[in-house]
Order: structure tokens, then C-alpha cells, then sequence
């Protein structure tokens, strides 16, 4: 073999191994990439009330949540995005598992929604389960999945003739417009004032002209919680409650 041949050959060995060099560089050194997308190993959600096997009032039953490592956003059709969505909650229905279709079940009641609470209206008596679910911007599961799921049950006495209730306000305005409970029950409300400087309360009355008043609770500043406890009327009956402050807050008071 001549020198000028061997010579040659070296030269084609060198480019070949910079070459393999350069590309193993480039890649990683051959380690397999990390997928990126909705980095969610941290994100949860719990429901905080009521809790599990809770026997709660007939008519409206709230439902309230923790979130933690997840924005909740308005969806309003934009990109999944790591670390954001929004609420599902669902009422006698199966969670959604499948993780390429929109969070909506076959049966039972769903509500989208970016609040920390959400009220069912007009609950009948019986068993139900209360479920809420953590869901990307285009309304599919959180992947891995993020739920959670307690049962109660309905039946207007929480504790013999104890009834339990929890109302909210916020952006001047009551999370509920009716309220229900058992003729002569001894209601306990959990009252949220979620409005920074404003002041609220919750007072019951016959009706709206406010002439025979049945429990006005204590007027507080928010943000602040209370609760009250009074007595519902013997009588069933509709009757009238509303924030003092603020008159425009009003509902339907249900004796039954």
C-alpha cells in the first residue's frame, strides 16, 4: 500500500469519527429527551365540603374546594397550557376518564366553572354524589387524573331537627336565590363574605316588605365568614331573605 493511499484512508477515519462526535453531542449523548406538555404530577384538588357521608339539607347543596398548584382561567377556547384550566363539577355522575374527548358525562349533572364553590339547586332527598374535577382549557381531563368524588346524603336534618347551610357573597351578589329547609329546624349558615371592604349579611324576613323580620344576622366587612343560627318557621311556607346593605341581594327563603 502506498503512502499517499494510507495517507488517505486516515484522513476518511478522522472525518468519520468528528462526524459520529458531532452528532452524538448535538443529541444528548444519546440519553432519550424528556417529553414537555401540562407539567400537572403537582396539581390537586380536594373537596373541602361536605364531607364524606354527611347527611345535609334538601334544596341547594354547595359544594366547596381546594386547589393547589393549578390557575384556574375562564376557558374561552385558548391553548391547554401547563399549570392552567378550570372546574368541572359533577352531581350523580361518572368522572370522565378519557383523556382525548371533553370532560362530559353521559349522565348526570356538570357545571364549568372557575370557583373555588359551586351550589346545586333544588336537590331532592335520597342519596347523590358530589364529584369535582381538575380539566385542561379545551375541556379535557387533567392527565394524570385529578378528581375527587364523596357521597352524601339528602334528607333536610343533618342532626335530628339540624340543618346546615352555607351561603357566599360575592361581586355583590348571593351565590343562591332560594334556600330551603325543614319547618322548625335549627339552622346553622356558614356565611362567606368574599367582597374586600364591602359589607354584608344575610336576614330573613315574612317577605319583602320587611315588616316582621324572622333572624338578621350580623352585618360583617369582607372579606370575613360568620355563621348564624336561628330558628326556620314552623310554618312552611315562602318566605324572604336578602343582605340588608344591599337589597338587590335577595332569594326565596322555603319552608317546608
Amino acid at each position: 500500500m502506498t503512502r499517499l493511499l494510507r495517507l488517505l484512508i486516515l484522513t476518511l477515519v478522522i472525518g468519520c469519527v468528528a462526524l459520529f462526535s458531532g452528532a452524538v453531542a448535538q443529541y444528548g449523548g444519546g440519553q432519550t429527551p424528556t417529553a414537555t406538555g401540562n407539567q400537572t404530577a403537582d396539581a390537586n384538588v380536594t373537596i373541602t365540603s361536605p364531607e364524606a357521608n354527611a347527611s345535609v339539607a334538601v334544596g341547594n347543596v354547595t359544594v366547596e374546594v381546594n386547589v393547589t398548584n393549578f390557575t384556574l382561567v375562564e376557558p374561552t377556547g385558548q391553548a391547554n397550557a401547563p399549570g392552567e384550566g378550570h372546574l368541572h363539577y359533577y352531581l350523580d355522575a361518572p368522572v370522565p376518564t378519557n383523556e382525548s374527548a371533553p370532560a362530559i358525562p353521559e349522565t348526570g349533572g356538570y357545571v364549568v366553572s372557575t370557583n373555588l364553590s359551586h351550589t346545586w339547586e333544588n336537590v331532592t332527598a335520597g342519596e347523590h354524589n358530589l364529584s369535582v374535577q381538575l380539566v385542561n382549557n379545551d375541556h379535557t381531563p387533567l392527565i394524570p387524573l385529578m378528581f375527587e368524588t364523596v357521597n352524601v346524603i339528602v334528607d333536610g336534618n343533618a342532626t335530628g331537627n339540624e340543618t346546615m347551610l352555607n351561603i357566599t357573597a360575592q361581586d355583590v351578589e348571593f351565590d343562591m336565590d332560594t334556600i330551603t329547609v325543614p319547618a322548625g329546624a335549627n339552622v346553622t349558615m356558614a356565611f362567606d363574605n368574599r367582597d374586600e371592604g364591602v359589607p354584608h349579611n344575610v336576614a330573613v324576613y315574612t317577605d319583602p316588605s320587611m315588616a316582621e323580620e324572622i333572624f338578621v344576622g350580623e352585618i360583617i366587612t369582607g372579606p370575613a365568614e360568620i355563621t348564624y343560627t336561628f330558628t326556620a318557621p314552623e310554618e312552611p311556607g315562602t318566605y324572604y331573605f336578602q343582605c340588608d346593605v344591599h337589597p338587590s341581594m335577595n332569594g326565596d327563603f322555603i319552608v317546608e
